[in-house]
């Protein structure tokens, strides 16, 4: 089964496009099926990513990356609320 999970982040105003900007290209790294980045319709500053990895390890691995531990430094100023959600696929 996979590893699947959503991400939001409440962008507090004019934030949203630094942060897409800097967003890694996780789809490179081992084990990523999924990684996909949206912005919600009714608030344009709650950004939504959605992603699915072949398992907890390949997550595991990704979260270890210099660029992913850059980019969430980076992004943690910004936020209004952070939210992370581990889902199962029914």
């Amino acid at each position: 089964m996979s590893y699947k999970f959503i991400i939001t982040i409440d962008c507090q105003p004019g934030t949203r496009s630094r942060i897409l900007d800097r967003a890694p290209a996780a789809q490179a790294e081992p084990g990523c099926i999924a990684y996909d980045f949206y912005t919600c319709t009714d608030d344009p500053d709650r950004l939504v990513f959605v992603e699915t990895w072949a398992d907890e390890a390949a997550h595991g691995f990704h979260m270890e990356q210099q660029h992913t531990k850059d980019f969430i430094s980076f992004h943690e100023q910004f936020h209004r609320n952070f939210t992370f959600e581990t889902i199962n696929v029914s």
